[in-house]
């Protein structure tokens, strides 16, 4: 399944493929979680997932959240370079007033990484 059909982001599904981006990948240290960057000299596709942990609340807030981290990700898509992986882990999620942090400071540390990577 495509995150975003407009946007041409596709998920990470194999477990395989979400450990490489963990083991080689940037890691970025968030309030919220971790975001982890890899640069895939493989492919021309930006691909992402979006993990959470149990303790964040229900099925349901899971889900919703996930929701709105796919709409930060398409909504912040040229922040990335054609070849770049991601996955974000949420673990520290604090109420729906956090949703506008997370877009926030995922901005913010996505531009500074970029500088770096």
């Amino acid at each position: 399944m495509n995150i975003s059909s407009l946007h041409k982001i596709k998920t990470l599904k194999k477990r395989n493929e979400i450990k490489a981006v963990l083991d080689k990948g940037k890691k970025i240290k968030t309030k919220y979680g971790l975001i982890f960057l890899y640069k895939n000299v493989d492919s021309k596709e930006k691909k992402a997932a979006i993990l959470l942990k149990k303790s964040v609340g229900s099925a349901v807030r899971r889900n919703y959240i996930k929701r709105i981290l796919r709409a930060i990700i398409r909504s912040n898509n040229d922040l990335f370079f054609n070849n770049c992986n991601r996955v974000v882990i949420i673990y520290n999620y604090k109420g729906k007033d956090a949703l506008a942090l997370i877009e926030e400071e995922y901005v913010k540390k996505i531009t500074q990484k970029n500088d770096r990577f």
